[in-house]
């Protein structure tokens, strides 16, 4: 069985074919699916979608968790968005099926908000994880030096780097604080050998699986709107690239999410 641990199927995207999606996963042996929040509004969606009679019932057994967190390209709405991330992770109903903070993190390639924002963001969400002793779904572009050196300061956290793309060098620096590697469909179609390099290097008892879903359609579904199902071209891909059982990639991967997640 195969769990997804990225990805964002409460996105208004799937509305419409939200059985078939489901059917899909089932078919692709999923059985759990984490669907990821990137502001305070999208995070309460999240959180409402997995505690749905709907959303429940359609999934007829995948098990669906949600995450509340502020992502780097929203820090800058500040320290009012920071706070409703926080009375949403404290709400106490929402508890039972809550299991990260984030998608939270450092943009430095888009710089949609400043990096003052994005830290001042990131400082926060460590803080509000450590408090409710929860793991951190962290999302990493072009900012590794400043990454690294927040988390100098918050030597309890543990979490997952999503949609990993770096070099064996940031292999090593992860590992130095425990954390864990998002893989999914980017693996399938970059040209960089030091990210394939760096799949091959990432520990198997410290592999993610997830999709990331709308976006970054693995191949051989590129252009089509990504979805869990899919996860399994992932799988496949790394299979062959680390030169181990699909299989084993499978449960290795799903105990590796039940471990950091609680599930």
């Amino acid at each position: 069985m195969l769990i997804d641990t990225h990805a964002h199927i409460h996105f208004d995207d799937f509305r419409v074919d939200l059985a078939e999606l489901f059917r899909n996963a089932r078919a692709s042996q999923l059985s759990a699916i984490i669907t990821v929040g990137t502001n305070a509004n999208d995070s309460l969606k999240c959180l409402d979608f997995v505690f749905s009679s709907e959303a429940i019932g359609l999934a007829d057994g995948i098990e669906l968790f949600a995450t509340v967190g502020l992502h780097p390209h929203e820090a800058k709405l500040g320290a009012l968005e920071l706070e409703k991330i926080n009375q949403l992770a404290n709400t106490k109903k929402y508890s039972s099926l809550l299991v990260a903070i984030g998608e939270c993190g450092l943009d430095y390639y888009r710089n949609n908000s400043t990096k003052a924002e994005q830290l001042r963001a990131l400082e926060f969400q460590l803080q509000l994880a450590n408090d409710l002793d929860l793991p951190v779904v962290f999302h990493v572009r072009e900012a590794w030096q400043d990454f690294f050196a927040v988390l100098k300061n918050h030597p309890k956290v543990r979490g997952v780097i999503h949609s990993f793309t770096g070099t064996s060098d940031e292999v090593g620096n992860a590992l130095a604080y425990n954390l864990y590697f998002g893989l999914n469909g980017i693996m399938t179609f970059t040209k960089d050998r030091a990210q394939l390099e760096a799949a091959r290097l990432v520990p198997a008892d410290r592999l993610l699986l997830e999709t990331d879903c709308p976006y970054l359609s693995p191949a051989p579904v590129r252009g089509k709107r990504n979805e869990p199902a899919n996860i399994v071209f992932t799988a496949e891909f790394l299979s062959a690239l680390r030169a181990e059982d699909y299989l084993d990639i499978a449960h290795q991967s799903s105990q590796n999410a039940k471990h950091l997640f609680s599930l």
